[in-house]
C-alpha cells in the first residue's frame, strides 16, 4: 500500500512538472509568434509606404502633379484633382492605419515616432492641412485627433500658415476637433 501511495505521489509530481514544462514551452512559442506577427506587420507597413512613394519616383508626370498640388491645388485640372484626391486619401488611410497600429500596440514606439514625424512634415504644407480638413469626415476620429495634435504642434513652432488663396491668409490654420457625424452617438 505504501509503495502504491508513493508511486501515486510520484505520478502527481511528474504530471505537475509536465504541466509546468508545457506552460513554459507554450509561453516561449507565444512570444516567438508575437515577434513574428509584429515583424510581418512592420513589413506590411513598410511595403505600403513604398507603394505610396513609388508613384512619385517612378512616374514623372505624377511627381509633377504632386509638386503642383502641394504648391497650389487650385491649378489642377479636374482629372488631376481626382488623382490628387485619390492619392491623398490613400496617404491618409495609410497614416490612419499607422495610428491604429500604434494604439493597439502593434507598432514599435520608435517606428511610430518615425511615421509621426513624417506625417508632421507633410502637414507643414498648408495645402495638406486644408485637404485633410475638407475630407476629414471619411477618416477615423483617431486620425483626426492625431492630425489636430500635429497641426497644433506645428502652429506652436510657428511653422504653418494658411494658403495665400484662402480668406484667412496669414492667420494660422485651425483644424477642428473630431467631427460629429449625424446619427452617430459619441
Amino acid at each position: 500500500m505504501v509503495i502504491l501511495e508513493a508511486l501515486g505521489n510520484l505520478g502527481e509530481f511528474v504530471g505537475a512538472v509536465g504541466v509546468v514544462v508545457s506552460l513554459v514551452y507554450l509561453g516561449l512559442q507565444l512570444r516567438q509568434n508575437t515577434s513574428s506577427v509584429r515583424a510581418s506587420s512592420f513589413n506590411s507597413m513598410i511595403q505600403n509606404s513604398i507603394r505610396l512613394l513609388e508613384h512619385t519616383f517612378r512616374d514623372r508626370e505624377f511627381a509633377g502633379l504632386v509638386a503642383r498640388a502641394e504648391e497650389d491645388p487650385a491649378v489642377l485640372t479636374p482629372e488631376e484633382r481626382v488623382r490628387w484626391d485619390s492619392y491623398m486619401t490613400a496617404v491618409f488611410r495609410h497614416f490612419g492605419n499607422l495610428v491604429y497600429q500604434n494604439r493597439v500596440g502593434a507598432l514599435d514606439a520608435q517606428m511610430w515616432e518615425s511615421y509621426r514625424r513624417d506625417l508632421k512634415e507633410h502637414l507643414r504644407s498648408p495645402h495638406w492641412v486644408a485637404w485633410f480638413r475638407e475630407h476629414r469626415v471619411v477618416f477615423s476620429e483617431s486620425l483626426v485627433e492625431e492630425v489636430a495634435c500635429l497641426v497644433e504642434e506645428i502652429r506652436t513652432e510657428g511653422a504653418i500658415t494658411a494658403p495665400a488663396a484662402s480668406p484667412s491668409a496669414g492667420r494660422p490654420r485651425e483644424l477642428p476637433g473630431p467631427v460629429t457625424h449625424p446619427g452617430r452617438k459619441r
